[in-house]
């Protein structure tokens, strides 16, 4: 049997849609999945015990809620909702009958005995107060109700501990460098989260990788476990509501990763982290609107076992448990949240993902979910859902913003016990008569000498060829290596009066070509040398985009190299700092234009093939 909390959350996150400027295709079917839910409520309640006179009293108030709410919406005024008034088609109410006031019904429900309808009627009184203001009449029904709700029993939920050995890097790991590597994967890494690829997070705790392909998996887990054994590793599953048109293409999109997990051989077992993202309320930060506001994470070790739906039912506890009875924020983040939950299991999705993660090698560790975006500027899956489920589409934004990466705690040094110290064992010293070694090791020392002069003047024609067998051997090598010219191993900053882009694009400039032709020789001459490249903007649009187009440059200007130096792909790293490290004021064209740059950096490998 569904419970009323279902139906009721699906109401409010419906009116969560019209709070985003939803579409209502069709008055005459969205009136009909209203009425739909309302009765099925209504039922819900009578099964649960209510009482009969409160549950259509409780129905009767989120009628007219709505309809007040459909008459003012300036987004739909156009459907002339008078004609389908819920008043009218549950109750007879017209121009000619007057309702009954909406604070007088829900002055009412706040007084009933029902925990249930009392937590109902506060709810629907919040979204009153957004929609009509602080009424004296609404704020006084709020001050004299106020403390029941705050003593009402919530959801119970601990926060996972992750303070555990099975979930950190060991004592051995060097001061300042990374103690956990995420692995960004699945079929949304390389389209929404290429910007992110080998960034960092929690004072460079933490460095983020994107792999695009199960094989690209594979290849860094095995170059971190021979270079950084120490590190801990995560992946990190991201899974877009609207990313793709339809259902059916989602699915499709999960099982070839599915399948492409399950054909791959992984070092050893990975912890995963599901992201889900879409947009559940109306909060937004106004000096960082691009931020997301989470929910879930990680869980706590071991992991192998866990499973999504409790997992997700575990989401939805916390977003109820968030609700202090003054955000209606979170009144709308628990409605909508759970609407989507719904749909991911009603389209099998939930189904997809955990056989995604019962047939490989990836283990669940967690979901969080992120409550981000004005929306996308087309409708997809999860919209084309609420559309067909309950006639209304969320409304579009004019620009996409880029999703941001989780919120990853910094996993735990674990000490290492140092090796117990051997027994000491007694030690039986025989004692000899003394003896003068000095002879011998003079007499060994001029030998040697006279075979090394010996070798030198009979093969001198031939020693470039000896040479090169001996630093062949690696004690050697360090002996005959030839010192690199200090003009080899130049930073060289490319920007200036001749711009390399085209403005607010990583297409190159046609002028461009010329200045990254007069540094290719000089980096011929050093195939040994590795090359940090940093993409910089000005502070023109927001921080995410300046980001990802910085890292795109720096992307463009090492794909350059690479295809007209015959220089290797693996002697550079690829880095993008946005608008975070200008050399020059962003106020003036000129600065901005300075600001606009790409540093090509050496990088020390002196030793680097020892």
């Amino acid at each position: 049997m569904v419970k009323s909390e279902t139906f009721f959350c699906r109401l409010i996150g419906i009116d969560t849609l019209l709070s985003f400027d939803g579409i209502i295709p069709s008055a005459a079917d969205f009136q009909l999945k209203l009425t739909s839910l309302i009765e099925q409520l209504n039922k819900a309640l009578l099964a649960e015990n209510q009482l009969q006179t409160e549950s259509e009293a409780l129905c009767q108030a989120l009628c007219g809620y709505f309809d007040k709410r459909l008459t003012n919406d300036p987004q739909n005024n156009s459907l002339s909702w008078q004609r389908y008034s819920l008043m009218h088609y549950f109750y007879g109410y017209n121009e000619s009958k007057e309702a009954p006031s909406l604070p007088a019904q829900l002055e009412v429900l706040l007084k009933t005995d029902s925990d249930v309808i009392f937590r109902y009627a506060w709810k629907l009184l919040t979204l009153l107060i957004q929609v009509e203001g602080q009424t004296e009449a609404l704020v006084s029904l709020r001050s004299a109700s106020r403390a029941r709700y705050f003593s009402r029993v919530r959801p119970s939920f601990a926060p996972p501990e992750s303070e555990t050995t099975l979930w950190g890097t060991q004592s051995d790991t060097l001061p300042g460098s990374p103690r956990l590597m995420v692995c960004v994967i699945g079929p949304f890494a390389g389209k929404w989260f290429s910007q992110s690829d080998l960034s960092t997070s929690n004072d460079s705790g933490i460095v983020w990788v994107v792999a695009e392909h199960a094989t690209s998996l594979v290849k860094r887990l095995e170059h971190l476990k021979e270079s950084h054994s120490s590190m801990a590793t995560l992946a990190f599953f991201p899974l877009l509501a609207d990313g793709f048109q339809n259902n059916g293409i989602m699915i499709e999109q999960i099982t070839a990763w599915q399948y492409a997990f399950a054909s791959t051989r992984l070092p050893e077992h990975l912890p995963c982290l599901l992201g889900l993202y879409t947009r559940l309320s109306q909060q937004r930060y106004p000096h960082d609107p691009d931020r997301a506001i989470w929910t879930g994470g990680l869980a706590a070790p071991p992991y192998g076992g866990l499973k999504l739906e409790p997992r997700l039912a575990g989401l939805i506890d916390e977003l109820d448990a968030s609700d202090d009875g003054n955000d209606i924020y979170a009144i709308q983040r628990h409605a909508l949240g759970s609407t989507f939950v719904t749909w991911l299991a009603e389209n099998r999705i939930m189904n997809v993902l955990q056989t995604m993660f019962d047939s490989t090698q990836l283990d669940l560790a967690g979901v969080t979910l992120a409550d981000h975006g004005q929306g996308f500027t087309r409708h997809g899956a999860w919209s084309l859902w609420l559309a067909e489920k309950y006639s209304i589409l969320p409304g579009l934004s004019a620009s996409i913003a880029m999703p941001p990466l989780p919120v990853i705690p910094l996993p735990p040094i674990v000490e290492t016990a140092p090796p117990p110290p051997p027994e000491a064992v007694p030690t039986i010293i025989a004692l000899k008569p003394s003896r003068r070694r000095w002879p011998k090791i003079t007499a060994f020392l001029v030998l040697f000498a006279c075979l090394a002069g010996g070798l030198i003047y009979y093969n001198e024609p031939h020693w470039g060829g000896i040479r090169d067998q001996l630093t062949q051997l690696k004690p050697f090598r360090a002996l005959f290596r030839e010192p690199t010219p200090a003009s080899d191993v130049t930073q060289y900053t490319l920007s200036g009066s001749a711009p390399l882009f085209e403005n607010g694009s990583s297409n190159l400039m046609p002028d461009s070509e010329k200045i990254l032709a007069e540094i290719v020789p000089k980096m011929v001459r050093t195939p040994e040398q590795m090359f940090l490249i940093i993409g910089h903007s000005d502070n023109t649009g927001s921080a995410a985009v300046n980001l990802a187009l910085s890292t795109e440059r720096a992307r463009v200007i090492r794909d350059w190299l690479v295809e007209h130096g015959n220089l290797s792909a693996s002697q550079f790293i690829v880095e993008g700092a946005g608008n975070s490290r200008p050399v020059a004021s962003n106020d003036t064209q000129k600065g901005r234009a300075q600001n606009r740059r790409v540093e090509i950096i050496p990088l020390s490998t002196q030793y680097y093939k020892d």
